[in-house]
């Protein structure tokens, strides 16, 4: 996406924000929140985007309408739109920011497979006294990341594999000297004892990959945050299948590793001056005869063992070895994991807040802030004794299933799982199963199917609050 920043608008399309006051002068329109009028005059398209009363809209408001107005514009085969800054009460760039950031998201269109491909808004114009070129710039290539992710997620499980996620990292490894990228192959992972991530990709074709990527943005400090994703490239739930209904988007369970992608493709991009390891912990969860079964005992990479409760609790087994490996070799000093984990969070919170669960207020509350202005928005949930205690087993170290009845707590109770193999450092883990694919219609700057969450959040906090 082209992106540039004039005080007055070259382009003839222009997308106007509007509140219910200002509405009164637009014929037929009220300016109702997140509604989209065209009018024309002589050679300019007119699109209003309607914020409703200004005092209460909110910066989701307003990247939801801006993605609307886009549609709308690509829908008139408009290809290149000029975006005249809203304003709010608070009379700063952060409604720019969210204008900018809902019309480049509410662009993507996935038509990789398509024979007639849609039509695409490709340059953008932000008029504005306020933002300078630069942050423009840099709103359009983290939102572009996204965008990355979103084909990631969106493609097929047969192209997409580990295979496929190690060639993105050394992609990105290629395109920076700042950043250094180390693949575990199959044997390797045997051999350095990675006994869970081993198991969950042994009945694959495609084996498992353990990929970590270092930036180096800033060698006087020697703070390095930990990012870390889940990639599971397709999760058939192995011996314990997956029933109809549910196995058909399996194909997105590595939206936590895409995730992880995006923001060092990002990182690479801007290069902020911060220090992050990002971990993928890439497998294929085939049913085989040569896949782990239910009842099997596995040694994780710490020395503890696992009972195999049930082969579909695999991305905390593949998570649980990755995060141990990074804390031996690499000492981070925080760790985020990012993981669609369990369809518990859907009950939970529903497809539009993540879980957060972790050891730190500190880190948790960051977060948060974070994603309330980013729009990600999170809800800490609690790990408590007793969810530990549910995962105890009487013929291994630990179970990765918990012995409540089924359902119960388990978003908290994986976490407990994966809080086994964590430290004495902060930590926080993003549960991303109910947020990171939209099975329903689009809503605003978010599209049916992979949506990209936690990109813009988790880069945000590692480049801001992070420092």
């Amino acid at each position: 996406m082209n992106v540039t920043v004039s005080k007055a608008p070259k382009t003839t399309t222009h997308i106007l924000f509007v509140d219910t006051n200002e509405a009164i002068n637009i014929a037929d329109f009220e300016g109702k929140k997140e509604t989209v009028a065209v009018r024309y005059e002589g050679d300019k398209t007119l699109i209003y985007a309607g914020m409703g009363d200004k005092r209460s809209c909110s910066l989701s408001i307003i990247r939801g309408v801006a993605a609307k107005a886009v549609k709308t514009a690509a829908g008139l085969k408009r290809t290149k739109v000029a975006l005249l800054e809203p304003t709010l009460p608070e009379g700063d760039d952060t409604a720019t920011r969210a204008c900018l950031e809902g019309a480049i998201l509410g662009s993507y269109i996935f038509d990789k497979y398509r024979s007639e491909k849609s039509d695409r808004l490709k340059s953008i114009e932000v008029v504005s006294t306020r933002m300078k070129r630069t942050e423009a710039q840099a709103i359009a290539q983290v939102c572009e990341c996204v965008g990355y992710v979103r084909d990631l997620v969106n493609d097929n499980a047969s192209v997409v594999n580990p295979q496929y996620l190690a060639k993105e990292a050394r992609k990105l490894s290629r395109s920076s000297k700042r950043i250094a990228t180390t693949i575990l192959d199959e044997k390797e992972l045997r051999d350095k004892g990675l006994g869970l991530l081993s198991a969950v990709g042994q009945g694959s074709p495609y084996p498992p990959r353990l990929i970590i990527m270092e930036y180096r943005g800033n060698a006087r400090n020697k703070e390095t945050s930990a990012i870390v994703g889940k990639g599971i490239t397709f999760d058939s739930g192995g011996q314990d299948l997956k029933a109809r209904g549910h196995i058909e988007t399996m194909r997105t369970d590595m939206a936590g590793a895409g995730a992880v992608l995006g923001i060092m493709k990002a990182l690479t991009l801007l290069q902020p001056s911060v220090n992050v390891i990002g971990v993928v912990t890439a497998a294929h969860n085939a049913i085989d005869g040569t896949s782990y079964f239910p009842g099997d005992i596995y040694r994780a990479y710490n020395g503890k063992t696992v009972e195999i409760a049930n082969t579909d609790a695999e991305g905390r087994l593949a998570l649980a070895d990755a995060l141990s490996y990074l804390q031996k070799h690499y000492k981070p000093s925080k760790i985020i994991d990012l993981a669609t984990l369990t369809g518990g969070v859907l009950s939970a919170l529903g497809s539009t807040v993540a879980a957060v669960i972790s050891n730190s207020d500190a880190l948790a509350d960051s977060l948060f802030a974070v994603g309330e202005r980013t729009g990600e928005r999170l809800w800490r949930l609690p790990l408590y004794e007793e969810h530990s205690d549910s995962l105890k087993s009487e013929f291994a170290d630990l179970r990765n299933t918990s012995t409540f009845k089924r359902g119960h707590a388990s978003t908290i109770t994986a976490a407990a799982f994966i809080k086994e193999f964590i430290g004495d450092l902060p930590w926080a883990h993003l549960d991303i199963a109910g947020t990171a694919f939209n099975q329903g219609e689009a809503r605003g700057e978010i599209p049916k199917n992979a949506t990209g969450f936690g990109v813009r959040l988790v880069y945000e906090y590692l480049v801001g609050s992070g420092r």
